[in-house]
């Protein structure tokens, strides 16, 4: 007979933040937390995943270069499971893609990365108010 207590659920959800660079992601996620906003940090596409299936976010910060596959790939999938998850994706590379497949791929809002704080607060609160 198993004596544990369950783990208790994953609460909610609004923001969903992807990035495999700790300091960034944690930068990211302390300023979106202090917006009133709650926030679930991934390091990887298989962590985000995971978060996503128990707690899906509404708005999801992706970076596209991940160890485990591309930001792109990441956004399709969690964009099959939750069609109206909106989608930021960062880039620090120079990445050449086309508005057809952003938009296949649910990806509402594509910065170069760093992208200043306000900027990337406002556009999340903007995704926020958006309808599914």
């Amino acid at each position: 007979m198993d004596d544990r207590l369950p783990d208790p659920p994953l609460e909610e959800c609004d923001v969903l933040v992807v990035d495999d660079d700790f300091a960034l992601s944690e930068a990211i996620s302390q300023l979106l937390v202090r917006s009133g906003l709650r926030v679930r940090k991934a390091h990887n596409a298989s962590a985000a995943l995971g978060f996503a299936a128990f707690a899906p976010p509404r708005v999801a910060i992706l970076d596209y270069q991940l160890p485990d596959r591309t930001g792109l790939m990441l956004a399709s999938e969690l964009h099959a499971e939750n069609p109206g998850v909106h989608i930021i994706l960062m880039s620090a590379n120079d990445v050449d893609i086309d508005r057809k497949t952003l938009d296949e791929a649910g990806i509402k809002v594509f910065v170069p990365k760093p992208m200043p704080p306000g900027p990337l607060r406002q556009a999340v609160l903007r995704l926020l108010q958006t309808p599914a």
